[in-house]
């Protein structure tokens, strides 16, 4: 039997979009594998990172945190959080991620921010979260530091009230937003 030239085209042509596909199929299930290990080994390493701020977080103290202005007015001012922190652990932290949220007294969240203290990204890799500059900054067992935070995109109805706090007689109005902080992410050697 003989084999057409037409015949000849069809089949190379057939047999090469099967290899490429073949090809590309496998190309795209290593990336997908390889995706699916690097997204379990982060989810991994973020748990870790909670799951130790959980165990040390009443051995990590937080004290004389308090809002701070800077500038005249609330459009050209900026608004900080300071305070001070302490190692009471007998571990060197080496990161540490705190959570500040103001929320109105019926529980709705006005404005949320998570910043690293020490100044550095957690999990080893890039931060997700906005205000991490890279450091080698660690806390030795009993050191304590004071930190200084601003908060970026800050709602302009609450910037007018912790303005008003702040510049006035730091009158706390029954009503008003209240801020929490917590310690949200923790890593030690």
């Amino acid at each position: 039997m003989f084999i057409k030239k037409k015949h000849i085209l069809v089949i190379i042509f057939s047999s090469v979009i099967i290899s490429v596909a073949l090809v590309s199929t496998l190309i795209g299930y290593t990336l997908y594998i390889q995706w699916k290990e690097d997204s379990l080994a982060l989810k991994y390493r973020s748990s870790i990172y909670k799951l130790t701020a959980g165990l040390f977080r009443n051995e990590v103290a937080l004290s004389n945190v308090r809002i701070m202005t800077e500038g005249e007015d609330q459009q050209s001012g900026r608004i900080f959080l300071e305070g001070n922190l302490k190692n009471n652990t007998n571990k060197t932290i080496t990161s540490l991620l705190i959570e500040v949220y103001f929320d109105e007294p019926d529980g709705t969240v006005v404005y949320k921010n998570w910043f690293h203290p020490l100044g550095e990204a957690h999990l080893g890799g890039p931060s997700i979260f906005f205000g991490a500059h890279p450091a080698n900054n660690v806390l030795l067992p009993g050191e304590d530091i004071s930190f200084r935070h601003h908060f970026p995109n800050c709602p302009r109805k609450l910037s007018e009230e912790l303005f008003r706090k702040t510049k006035f007689a730091r009158r706390d109005e029954k009503g008003g937003v209240t801020m929490r902080y917590s310690i949200e992410g923790l890593s030690v050697l």
